[in-house]
């Protein structure tokens, strides 16, 4: 489903679901945020709920807290960003994994206060969280060729 009737850009990134690589989700989330003239703590929120999903959707390694996994042979975490003329959406899926967390756990409650927007979805083994952040309305996001990423 498309953020937007007018306008979709969209930034799809698949990384191992393993800590080396997980750091990548947050990083891609904050310089789309950038581009689009989010402000340094909206920006920061934006990182950490995108934390806070990821957290949710790697289940633990037995011995280890969430959601630090090391075995080789893990599936993709798949992150789509899209953006819209009015909303960044932030999508984030797991194909294989267990059931996610109650919806009252620690993450659970800071994905609902970073973000404007937060639902999920289990489909079958996969599970995907969605965050929607409204973008801010600024003179210098009317002109979106001068904020590529190059």
């Amino acid at each position: 489903m498309p953020v937007s009737e007018d306008r979709e850009d969209v930034l799809l990134l698949d990384v191992p679901a393993t800590g080396d690589y997980l750091s990548v989700l947050p990083t891609a989330t904050a310089a789309v945020a950038t581009r689009l003239g989010f402000s340094l703590d909206e920006i920061e929120d934006l990182r950490a709920a995108v934390n806070a999903a990821v957290t949710l959707l790697l289940p633990p390694e037995p011995g280890r807290h969430r959601p630090f996994r090391r075995r080789s042979g893990d599936d993709a975490l798949h992150c789509r960003l899209e953006v819209g003329v009015e909303t960044l959406q932030i999508v984030l899926n797991r194909p294989k994994g267990e059931p996610l967390p109650d919806s009252g756990t620690y993450q659970w409650q800071v994905l609902r206060a970073l973000t404007d927007e937060v639902d999920s979805e289990v489909d079958g083994p996969a599970s995907t969280i969605r965050i929607r952040q409204r973008r801010p309305s600024t003179e210098a996001d009317a002109d979106t060729q001068a904020h590529r990423i190059r």
